[in-house]
């Protein structure tokens, strides 16, 4: 009998062995299947960003077509965070209740009529409404990446899935640097946004082709074991049920202002006034210019997948974010008051800020582990919104510190602002960042041992 107990034990045991075996393989492919969904959204996400930062290689080029200063340039750049901030919440709210894949497809053609009507625009009014269509359709970009993440992998692997959004986004940002600034000098502003408006056409057919908006069954099931539910995601009963869901939590104010005053050397800086602090300061070319400016964006790909990292060695939120807000307050301040830095230094300064503001992606993992996964989109919409919002007020605010401090002169027509001007405008960036690292005090930990 011992034998033969033995001998079915061993049986059993080689069967179940086998049938782990094969769910981890059938587990493997799924989720190979879940990076190419939402990599789908991922490009989109990088075409946008790209969209997003290329006003900051043409900056003498629309003063000129359009006849403004500084300010009035930083109002019309940051129409594209007017749509894209104030169209999170709805969007999230959105992106919960109905299917990301129609969303994506809607949205990349969004952004590409806005590329079009902004190459085409002949008044400043005109050029406005292009660029509110473009943060239009970019305010899906994260969001849908962010909610095919939640549907398609379990939570542990929620923070590669942000970080590698990041990544993307910021190789689209890199592209509107260097290569855009070239595309600019050689064919013109116009006929380069024209010729970026046909890839949005493009991504569209591919997010049509390729996303699903649900996993297979048994994906499924262990997505919502991983995230602590036993059935469906449903959505929610009303549109307005998720976002007071995530509104009332006094947290979700917290990390997302935490979240906007690390944001502000992207949206305030990055995204527009880099390029000509560079040109200025340095006195580069608009290429060379949008190069250097890119580092930065190139250290953030390297931050935003790694800081999870960090953050899982360390197993706590709190001392990972104020890291990433107090080595980029540092770098960032070198590079705005040393004078002189070789190049190598200045690169490598901007390399390491990026490596540092990487970590402040991170809040958006806290934002989503404080709300539950039916109002995961909402919570994430929220938060951006607020982060977006730094462009909103840092792109006109920067742009006005430069006219404040401005001495009358003019070259070709255009304002000339003198490094001085630069350093007093810039000096609102590190103020920004150092609040960032007083704010942490105020939030809770909210890592899963």
């Amino acid at each position: 009998m011992a034998t033969v107990y033995c001998f079915f034990r061993n049986k059993v045991v080689h069967v179940m062995t086998n049938l782990s075996s094969l769910a981890t393989k059938k587990s493997s492919f799924f989720l190979s299947k879940s990076w190419i969904v939402w990599g789908c959204a991922a490009l989109f996400y990088c075409y946008q960003f790209m969209l997003r930062v290329s006003p900051g290689v043409m900056t003498e080029d629309l003063m000129i077509s359009f006849n403004v200063d500084a300010c009035s340039l930083g109002t019309l750049t940051a129409c594209y965070y007017y749509a894209y901030a104030f169209l999170q919440i709805p969007v999230g709210t959105l992106m919960d209740r109905f299917k990301p894949r129609r969303m994506l497809t809607f949205a990349a053609i969004t952004c590409s009529l806005g590329a079009l009507l902004f190459s085409s625009a002949d008044s400043l009014s005109f050029a406005a409404m292009g660029r509110a269509l473009i943060g239009a359709g970019s305010a899906f970009a994260f969001l849908s990446c962010l909610k095919l993440g939640t549907l398609w992998f379990p939570s542990h692997k929620l923070p590669l899935v942000v970080g590698m959004t990041l990544l993307l986004g910021t190789v689209g940002g890199v592209s509107a640097g260097y290569p855009m600034g070239w595309l600019v000098e050689v064919s013109g502003w116009r006929h380069s946004m024209w010729l970026v408006a046909f890839v949005g056409f493009a991504l569209a057919a591919l997010a049509w082709t390729i996303v699903r908006d649900k996993a297979p069954s048994s994906l499924e099931a262990e997505i919502l074991k991983s995230h602590g539910d036993d059935e469906a995601h449903t959505s929610q009963q009303g549109l307005l049920t998720s976002v007071i869901e995530v509104m009332r939590k006094p947290q979700s104010w917290f990390i997302a202002l935490y979240g906007f005053l690390m944001y502000v050397p992207l949206s305030g800086f990055t995204d527009q006034w880099g390029p000509p602090f560079f040109m200025s300061v340095y006195g580069f070319d608009k290429s060379t210019a949008g190069a250097i400016n890119s580092a930065l964006l190139v250290g953030i790909g390297v931050g935003a997948p790694s800081f999870p990292f960090l953050c899982a060695r360390l197993k706590a939120y709190k001392p990972t974010i104020f890291i990433a807000a107090l080595g980029a307050f540092l770098c960032l301040s070198a590079v705005f008051y040393l004078p002189s830095l070789p190049f190598w230094l200045l690169i490598t300064l901007l390399f390491l800020a990026g490596v540092f503001l990487g970590g402040q992606f991170l809040a958006f993992s806290m934002t989503c582990a404080l709300n539950p996964l039916s109002a995961s989109a909402t919570a994430g919409g929220f938060h951006n919104m607020i982060c977006m919002l730094s462009g909103v007020i840092f792109q006109p605010f920067i742009g006005w510190l430069l006219d404040y401090s401005w001495n009358g002169n003019y070259i070709n027509g255009v304002r000339e602002y003198t490094s001085a001007d630069f350093s007093f405008a810039v000096s609102s960036i590190s103020i920004s960042l150092v609040f960032a690292c007083i704010i942490i005090l105020l939030i809770q930990e909210k890592y899963t041992k």
